[in-house]
């Protein structure tokens, strides 16, 4: 009998605030007119198939009954339902996964900080989608009570027009076939972020500004 585990895997929808201070200088830089200036917005909407009613509306968070070397569907899509373009990126943060990845695989061989960490997160999930790769990896709540969690970072090339839909980040979730009964895989939250693509010439300046 295949042995069950309890796994929840989360998404988190941020609402961006447009970064707008630059640009009202260019608007406001003129004594001799009154203007109007009607803001537009960013606003973005993030969400995944329902596994329970796969052919049903999606849904923001999924809870899992899983196995050793279960494969679940986990296709997390980012929508843009504000008035502006925008830049999107997003965060895979894995619950103790430094401590997973170290027990489950180790043959992946690095250890993190060292460069290609970012890569093992392809352990986990299945080729990611058109438009995603990942850019980076930090850790989220480290060395708290001997739990290490992972945080990836994904890019999404180019902006993302009003109205439109990214890929999926990927489509699949794989479960470590070495987990033991009893042992509890943990949970996987996805937040999408965006910013606005007017005043930006690069996704790496519109995320330095919203870092900022």
């Amino acid at each position: 009998m295949k042995k069950k585990l309890t796994a929840i895997f989360l998404c988190v929808a941020l609402v961006a605030i447009a970064i707008v201070g630059a640009s009202l200088a260019y608007f406001t830089d003129t004594k001799t007119a009154t203007n109007t200036f009607t803001m537009g917005d960013v606003k973005i909407k993030l969400d995944e198939t329902n596994v329970n009613d796969p052919e049903g509306d999606r849904v923001a968070s999924n809870e899992y009954n899983v196995y050793p070397g279960a494969v679940v569907t986990k296709d997390p899509i980012v929508h843009n339902v504000g008035q502006n373009a925008a830049y999107i990126r997003a965060t895979v943060n894995v619950e103790n996964w430094m401590n997973m990845c170290a027990a489950y695989f180790p043959n992946f061989g690095i250890a993190y900080p060292n460069q290609g960490y970012e890569q093992s997160l392809m352990l986990l999930v299945d080729v990611l989608g058109e438009g995603w790769s990942i850019v980076g990896v930090t850790t989220d709540t480290p060395f708290e009570m001997g739990n290490f969690s992972a945080k990836f970072i994904l890019k999404y090339d180019g902006t993302l027009a009003s109205g439109a839909d990214t890929t999926a980040m990927f489509n699949q979730v794989k479960i470590p076939a070495a987990i033991e009964n009893g042992q509890t895989f943990g949970t996987i939250t996805v937040k999408a972020e965006a910013i606005q693509a007017d005043g930006f010439d690069t996704w790496e300046a519109a995320f330095a500004a919203f870092d900022a």
